[in-house]
């Protein structure tokens, strides 16, 4: 396979942790324009700084919010809640529970279809890029919605993957985070279990397989929640070089 090169975020943020460009990966007739579509952690946990380098350096248009309104009231959206940016609430909460994060992630696929196939509809205006979009730690919901634009873009199942498992460095830290916000919130521990996990790639890459089982592909999966062929070559017109 041909070997790619992501693009970095030209500097080290200060509060978010897990925080990355999609720009440089191989997508179908080339490769996703750096600079226009980055996935994140919660913003909630932007510092001043970052929030001036996302929208001076890298002029952010707009906010994707994939959390909950629980999360949204009692964590807040951080500095970027008062910038002259697009917000868009597009929540990928209460989704019903599986026995492993792999069903977790194609239950998300099937009951928040239409919240993720309207994202990348979204994402096909010129207008809304460049656009960052995030849940509270920046590799499940983010995941699977990075999933679905990655896979409509053309970008290898392998290399989707690969871009899953980036996360796994930043875990140690979010897991601390979490920790304080679970205490401050009130809310029960979480188990050991919870707190020893990272993303590995083969997880995504089982998702992805099983999605295609149910809808045949992610094209499929997309006309299922009521996406156009112009809308995915909306998209890739919007994001591919």
């Amino acid at each position: 396979m041909r070997r790619w090169r992501r693009r970095r975020a030209p500097r080290t943020l200060e509060g978010l942790i897990n925080f990355r460009d999609l720009g440089g990966l191989p997508a179908a007739g080339g490769a996703i324009r750096p600079g226009r579509l980055f996935r994140s952690d919660s913003l909630a946990y932007a510092t001043e700084s970052d929030a001036a380098h996302l929208l001076h350096d890298l002029r952010l248009a707009t906010v994707i919010d994939l959390r909950g309104e629980y999360e949204v009231t009692h964590l807040g959206r951080g500095p970027l809640a008062t910038a002259p940016v697009e917000y868009v609430s597009a929540p990928i909460a209460d989704v019903s529970g599986a026995a492993d994060l792999v069903g977790h992630y194609v239950a998300m696929l099937t009951e928040k279809g239409d919240v993720l196939a309207g994202t990348v509809r979204l994402l096909t205006r010129s207008s809304t890029l460049p656009a960052v979009f995030h849940c509270e730690a920046g590799c499940d919901r983010t995941g699977v919605l990075a999933a679905v634009v990655l896979s409509l873009l053309g970008v290898p199942d392998e290399v989707i993957a690969a871009d899953y498992a980036a996360t796994a460095p930043a875990m140690p830290r979010i897991h601390e985070r979490v920790s304080v916000v679970v205490d401050r919130l009130g809310l029960p521990p979480r188990p050991p279990s919870v707190l020893d996990w990272t993303p590995q790639a083969a997880m995504m890459l089982q998702t992805l397989e099983l999605a295609k089982d149910r809808w045949g592909s992610m094209q499929d999966w997309a006309h299922a929640y009521g996406l156009k062929d112009d809308d995915v070559s909306a998209l890739r017109a919007a994001l591919v070089a």
